[in-house]
């Protein structure tokens, strides 16, 4: 799936209510969609939630250049975390939602 038909998944089937979703270190977050933006923000119904003191803004922009590193990062690259993470500060959450709506 590209990442543009992604984005307009995840906007498309994310609602106001939003939805937990779990990072690879095992922590929870609350992602919800409004126009075109997501916003992550502590889980409320699970107990390891993530450490968020306000919620957060995905631009799309954001989200697309996150995604252009999310093969390189699956694929084990050395450094491409540390190198994504330096221009990203919502990469953790931006990989959890790939990785919940990429086919």
């Amino acid at each position: 799936m590209s990442d543009e038909a992604l984005w307009s998944r995840i906007i498309s089937e994310l609602s106001s209510s939003g939805e937990e979703l779990q990072t690879r270190t095992e922590l929870w977050f609350r992602t919800t969609a409004k126009r075109d933006s997501l916003f992550v923000d502590r889980a409320a119904e699970n107990i390891l939630s993530s450490n968020l003191s306000k919620p957060r803004i995905i631009t799309k922009k954001d989200f697309l250049f996150v995604y252009s590193y999310y093969d390189r990062w699956v694929n084990g690259e050395k450094g491409v975390r540390k190198e994504v993470s330096m221009k990203s500060r919502n990469t953790t959450y931006i990989f959890a939602l790939i990785e919940r709506f990429a086919d």
